[in-house]
């Protein structure tokens, strides 16, 4: 009989190559995986073809854009009752406004240029659609200097409310906003107008277009607004966007601009110069507040007045108490800048 001695650096090679092989077979099983529900993904996949009927998963479709795949050119689907195609054509083209962006590091964050969201999911048979209210809340005193309205309505701050979104309700967005039109009015005497209508539901690639004509509502019945403000929050970043001020978490903010890239906004550069003059002013009496002033290929109502702006007041990784305290520095800080222009500008202080 023969007795074989393994040696310890045996025992070694032959542990190595045993891991490396199930390794290998997890890498494999991922990869078939993965595969079958591209598959199966694709097999969904709705481009037009009479008869065919499906959804995009979200998830997959950022993935997709995240990769830099072009804006898909759809087909509407012969049948006037199948509007599937169109619902993926404008997911593609609208997905997350330009305030959702991809994970990745806060230096690198790469927002998408589109104007508007991914559709919403219809509701089931059994749920009603909620009416989308249409109310004007009244200025906070006559001859109102700021207008302040949200695009995204349903926009949230999850830590603090559960889920990122309430389709066809005004979430956290628009409680910040209205803390932000408090602060401004009882605290430093500027009067406000804000919008509590819901835009974003039940058609969410309309939002801009309808709070467009809350805008312009809006500035029609008030001719003394100086500055329109659009709230939003970000999405999708790795981390909450915080700063510490006088020892409390603060959401910090980024300002957003949009350009004459793909509509027509011959004057927005002078929402760009105000943008600066508002971060200009952040950075002086609370740095690390303001994350920048971002260009963007949108329009974003801003073509028009001269001084419109949209503000990403946190993530929905941010605690709704965050982004409040954030509202009420940023009050601060218009008040400022308001003040100056009236002192510049004294005909149009009302």
């Amino acid at each position: 009989m023969r007795i074989h001695v393994i040696t310890r650096w045996q025992a070694r090679l032959f542990l190595s190559r045993l891991v490396k092989v199930l390794v290998a077979v997890v890498v494999i099983f991922s990869l078939a995986t993965g595969t079958w529900r591209l598959i199966k993904a694709g097999r969904q996949l709705s481009l037009g073809v009479p008869g065919y009927s499906a959804w995009l998963p979200l998830p997959l479709l950022e993935g997709i854009l995240s990769e830099g795949l072009p804006t898909l050119a759809l087909r509407a689907a012969s049948s006037p009752q199948d509007n599937s195609s169109e619902a993926l054509a404008a997911a593609v083209q609208v997905l997350a406004s330009p305030l959702v962006v991809f994970p990745g590091s806060a230096e690198s964050t790469r927002l998408l240029t589109t104007e508007e969201e991914y559709v919403l999911p219809q509701p089931l048979p059994e749920e009603s659609v909620p009416p989308a209210p249409s109310e004007m809340e009244l200025p906070s005193a006559g001859n109102p200097l700021v207008a302040i309205y949200n695009t995204h309505n349903a926009e949230s701050y999850q830590p603090s409310e559960g889920q990122a979104k309430f389709p066809g309700k005004n979430g956290g967005v628009s409680q910040v906003a209205a803390v932000l039109a408090e602060a401004l009015s009882k605290d430093y005497g500027v009067p406000v107008v804000r919008s509590t209508t819901i835009h974003d539901y039940p058609d969410f690639t309309r939002s801009y277009a309808n709070s467009e004509k809350t805008l312009k509502r809006m500035l029609a019945e008030n001719p003394s607004v100086l500055v329109a403000l659009d709230i939003h929050r970000n999405a999708g970043l790795p981390a909450p966007p915080v700063v510490e001020i006088n020892n409390q978490k603060v959401a910090q903010v980024l300002i957003i601009v949009g350009s004459n890239a793909r509509l027509e906004h011959p004057n927005w550069r002078q929402n760009e110069a105000f943008a600066q003059r508002v971060a200009k002013k952040m950075d002086e009496f609370y740095p690390g507040l303001c994350l920048g002033v971002r260009v963007q290929e949108g329009r974003y109502n801003q073509h028009l007045l001269p001084r419109a702006l949209l503000f990403e007041i946190g993530s929905d990784n941010n605690t709704l108490e965050e982004a409040e305290r954030s509202a009420r520095l940023v009050a601060r800080v218009l008040a400022a800048v308001i003040e100056e222009l009236r002192r510049e500008n004294p005909a149009q202080s009302g």
